[in-house]
């Protein structure tokens, strides 16, 4: 039976001063609230010990607890109790000590994954990455998604908080690299006053890519545009109603002749004398010649009324007509 490998360390009273307490090479924390915890600390003191390295400026770095030593720096703590590890502990294995104990403890959000990913480059191949570590963090394990994760580290801090609080998708985050600084703060902004689902970003800054590049202008000066800062600016209208406004205004932009389409057949369909709860919906982007009806009833009754009503309205073969001659 094999024996559990002790690890070995030494108890020691450390200055805060003499802890290197900037993002390191083992840190994988970003965008926390050190409240809580700070609470904690002043009620029940340091529960787990932090683990140190001592590195070459004869200072320590820190392989685990950088949060717990955040905190009680910021509490005006002088010193604190640290577990030393000796100098044939390896930067490698420090940042293993510390995944785990992190992963034990709580959940990684998208930026502090892109850390450990990262902070792994130095260590391991890419195929070792993608086939052992991934998984142990909920990735999927494949290069794409690697490189997905290691470009969050070019991104602005405030990009990187909305990816943290999941308020911006992955896919777009990944996206941004792409775009220029002013570009990706204006989606960055866009995205996060107002409360968009993950497809409807992915969505929208596809149609602002391809108005922004058809008109030669720059993705800020379409997010800036008077229509949609009218709608941001608008305080009669709640947050899910900007959006699905925002949304509109784009889609006409983007698709004109879609717009008008729209607006000729909503026209005609306002004309008929539809039985209540009864909807006409159009192909798909007004592509093609299938139209859906749909019906709402409670009894058989109440629908066999509706469908009555609905074989009387000589209008109906008007229906093609509304937006045909676009």
């Amino acid at each position: 039976m094999m024996k559990k490998k002790v690890l070995k360390s030494s108890l020691l009273n450390v200055a805060i001063s003499d802890i290197d307490l900037t993002p390191g090479p083992l840190c994988m924390s970003f965008n926390f609230n050190l409240g809580p915890l700070k609470a904690s600390i002043e009620k029940f003191g340091i529960i787990n010990t932090p683990y140190l390295l001592k590195n070459a400026d004869n200072n320590f770095l820190v392989v685990a607890g950088y949060r717990r030593l955040m905190a009680v720096k910021e509490l005006g703590w002088r010193d604190i109790v640290c577990h030393v590890l000796p100098d044939s502990f390896s930067l490698f294995n420090g940042l293993l000590f510390n995944l785990t104990d992190n992963l034990i403890n709580r959940q990684l959000n998208n930026i502090e994954k892109g850390m450990v990913l990262q902070r792994l480059t130095r260590f391991v191949s890419t195929e070792e990455i993608v086939t052992n570590f991934m998984p142990i963090l909920g990735i999927p394990s494949s290069k794409e998604q690697l490189e997905l994760f290691l470009g969050l580290e070019e991104l602005e801090e405030r990009i990187k908080i909305s990816v943290a609080m999941e308020r911006l998708s992955m896919r777009v985050a990944g996206l941004l690299r792409y775009f220029e600084k002013k570009d990706r703060l204006a989606i960055n902004h866009l995205f996060t006053t107002l409360k968009w689902s993950f497809n409807q970003q992915w969505e929208t800054i596809q149609w602002i890519k391809e108005i922004a590049s058809r008109e030669g202008r720059s993705i800020k000066e379409i997010i800036d545009s008077k229509d949609i800062k009218e709608v941001l600016h608008n305080t009669a209208m709640n947050k899910p109603q900007k959006v699905k406004t925002i949304v509109k205004i784009l889609k006409f932009r983007r698709f004109p002749s879609l717009s008008r389409a729209e607006k000729l057949f909503n026209k005609g369909i306002s004309n008929l004398s539809l039985p209540l709860g009864v909807k006409i919906i159009p192909p798909p982007f007004f592509e093609g010649t299938d139209y859906r009806l749909e019906v709402r009833f409670r009894k058989g009754e109440d629908l066999k009324g509706k469908l009555a009503d609905l074989y009387n309205l000589s209008e109906l073969k008007q229906i093609p007509d509304f937006w045909k001659d676009i």
